[in-house]
């Protein structure tokens, strides 16, 4: 009885072929863009930022894209720089420190007795696909609580969707970067109002 079905030559072509005979795909990377100057003022209050949750199938990194009501979809070789929680969190502070109305903004728990504390849940981050063309879609739900953690000082959702120039998911990206923004200057003087 022998240890080998198939012959040892026969073997190394197939493993050969295998190695060199696919073509490698390039992977893309895309992220949300926002404000990087801080224009945060001695006085004022003092926010920290949870890290966002995920609504299931938008905890990946992978670009969810939609095609009806009931199915999601995911670009094998193109994605966000890192899973939506982590980028959409960071782009928030950035956001919130470039709105002027706040001493100091950090997603750190080392932020010691803050005025307040954001939570938030991502409830969608997606391409959605039509006949001749896109849309970016983010869907989100904030609360911002007291300091303490105690109580909620006030809730802010959206579910926008903005079309996309072209269909490309750069243009995905550029269409939920813009509604990330829009979203926050909203948000921003009513948490300002609500801590004074």
């Amino acid at each position: 009885m022998t240890c080998f079905r198939y012959p040892i030559p026969i073997l190394a072509v197939v493993v050969l072929a295998s190695c060199f005979g696919t073509e490698v795909k390039d992977e893309y990377f895309y992220q949300v863009a926002g404000p990087y100057k801080a224009l945060e003022k001695g006085k004022g209050p003092r926010i920290q930022v949870a890290t966002f949750g995920a609504a299931a199938g938008y905890d990946t990194a992978r670009i969810a894209y939609r095609t009806t009501r009931h199915q999601i979809q995911y670009y094998g070789y193109r994605q966000w720089v890192a899973e939506p929680s982590r980028m959409l969190t960071e782009m928030t502070v950035r956001h919130l420190r470039a709105s002027g109305l706040f001493s100091e903004v950090t997603s750190s728990d080392r932020l010691r007795d803050p005025d307040a504390v954001i939570e938030a849940s991502i409830d969608a981050i997606e391409q959605v696909d039509h006949s001749k063309s896109w849309d970016a879609r983010l869907a989100m739900t904030f609360l911002i609580r007291s300091g303490s953690g105690e109580k909620a000082l006030l809730r802010h959702a959206f579910d926008s969707r903005r079309p996309c120039e072209r269909r490309h998911p750069d243009q995905v990206a550029k269409g939920i970067s813009t509604i990330l923004e829009d979203e926050i200057k909203r948000l921003a003087p009513r948490i300002a109002a609500a801590l004074r």
